[in-house]
């Protein structure tokens, strides 16, 4: 007899399904994780406060006092923080970016040499699905700035040797 659906525990399709899944196929009542309890309530306590703010930034203040909501914040808090919240993200963006550039050495530097513990990256054989991951290796400063830049890496380099900067 086939279970509903038209699957059988042999197809492809049942396969795939995760041990929840496969589970709930088989009648098995299975209880939710822990991590899975806390996301829901989370969700809908997300749901609930921005539900919330929506109302206290968009209704009338009578409307406010009319169902006894008298104790809030001011109204311009409701454009204030939001813009604040875009500032900070907008200025983590930057500083995340420029500290980057400032941790990373230059590309003349003796410390993007490589040395006798440098891995070469493999030309491993196949492509598309049948090719294996390929194992840890290092990658040299000229194909980074050729994978990152093109070709105005190499020039910056060749500039800083002929001096011309």
């Amino acid at each position: 007899m086939r279970p509903a659906g038209g699957t059988t525990e042999s197809s492809p399709v049942a396969r795939r399904r995760s041990p929840r899944q496969a589970a709930v196929a088989r009648g098995r009542r299975t209880r939710p994780s822990e991590p899975e309890a806390y996301g829901f309530v989370g969700s809908i306590a997300a749901v609930a406060a921005a539900l919330a703010y929506l109302a206290w930034a968009y209704a009338p203040e009578p409307w406010l006092h009319h169902i006894g909501v008298t104790y809030y914040p001011s109204k311009r808090w409701a454009v204030a923080v939001p813009a604040f919240v875009l500032a900070a993200v907008a200025q983590v963006v930057v500083l995340y970016v420029a500290s980057n550039f400032l941790l990373s050495p230059p590309p003349a530097s003796f410390d993007t040499i490589s040395d006798e513990h440098a891995r070469d990256p493999a030309s491993s054989p196949g492509t598309g699905a049948d090719r294996p991951v390929e194992p840890i290796s290092d990658i040299g400063i000229d194909r980074m700035n050729r994978l990152m830049f093109g070709d105005q890496g190499s020039r910056f380099i060749q500039f800083q040797e002929d001096g011309l900067n």
